[in-house]
């Protein structure tokens, strides 16, 4: 019985410095790398759409506009001109409001996930 234990013991500990390894090799660098890259989503009746992750720049920025309507707005732009430069506000303003609602719809867990 102690030879199981032992070999559970040896394994833990081995599972426990993998583990550590991998926590000390994350370096800012790498989370800012990720950062940068664009993801995709589907929005229904429209295809898929281009997009970045928000930033903590781009939360405080958001977080400054005090209407929801006008900061759901600039979440949206500031997500899919990561992915494409073209991207204004103004553009975004001139969707008609189902095409706005569907794309607000199909990034809705990344963009909440952002103001909690």
């Amino acid at each position: 019985m102690s030879g199981k234990v032992e070999e559970f013991k040896r394994k833990l500990e081995e599972h426990e410095r993998k583990v550590e390894e991998r926590l000390s090799a994350i370096r800012i660098d790498d989370l800012l790398a990720s950062s940068m890259q664009i993801k995709t989503a589907l929005v229904d009746g429209i295809g898929e759409i281009r997009y970045g992750r928000l930033t903590v720049e781009d939360i405080l920025a958001i977080n400054s506009i005090k209407d929801p309507t006008e900061r759901s707005i600039e979440a949206i732009t500031r997500m899919l001109r990561k992915a494409d430069p073209a991207v204004t506000a103004e553009k975004i303003k001139a969707l008609p409001a189902d095409i706005f609602a569907k794309i607000v719809s199909a990034l809705a867990k990344e963009i909440t996930q952002n103001f909690r």
